[in-house]
């Protein structure tokens, strides 16, 4: 028997997979569902009896849509302050050749896995084509990494900048722009 789409707001959809939704247009929330997705990007720990007050729907409309919601476009995940931790990070731009580039991420992760929190395949510049979020607790051990990184098969070009600090944060503008 095939399985009956799912129902998100008003909208239905089948094709979820990984938890991401494949072929839903964000516009098409209703109401309710954009008006909760703005509350958990701005708040996470926003509480749906919250939300149940503020909008005055039943709490249990509310919580049945925020799992619905949860499950497939919005995640709620815990950030580490690194800087209080006293490490410092960077973004590494790396050019890879003959096409190698996912290869060259997943050996980057292998053999850097206490410094390298993700890579990113890129487009724009045309030098380079994959980018490497860093963590690293000194000058030496970052000029370590870039050296080794350099003497990985094709890898033709690297420059990195240190992450100072993020001076604004625009998340919720985006997400209103996204789903209106």
């Amino acid at each position: 028997m095939p399985k009956r789409p799912r129902k998100l707001g008003n909208t239905s959809y089948s094709n979820v997979k990984n938890n991401n939704l494949t072929n839903i247009i964000l516009s098409s929330f209703d109401s309710l569902d954009k008006s909760i997705i703005k509350e958990l990007v701005r708040d996470a720990d926003f509480k749906s009896a919250e939300i149940s007050s503020k909008y005055k729907i039943p709490l249990s409309t509310v919580q049945r849509r925020r799992m619905k919601l949860e499950r497939s476009v919005i995640k709620k995940d815990y950030k580490i302050d690194i800087q209080g931790l006293g490490v410092r990070t960077a973004n590494l731009l790396i050019g890879v050749g003959k096409g190698g580039s996912e290869d060259t991420a997943g050996k980057i992760i292998q053999k850097h896995n206490k410094n390298v929190m993700s890579t990113t395949l890129v487009v724009g510049n045309p030098q380079v084509n994959l980018s490497a979020d860093v963590y690293y607790k000194n000058s030496t051990e970052l000029h370590n990494l870039l050296e080794d990184i350099k003497s990985m098969p094709n890898v033709n070009y690297i420059e990195w900048y240190e992450i100072v600090r993020v001076v604004e944060d625009n998340r919720i503008a985006i997400v209103d722009a996204l789903i209106n």
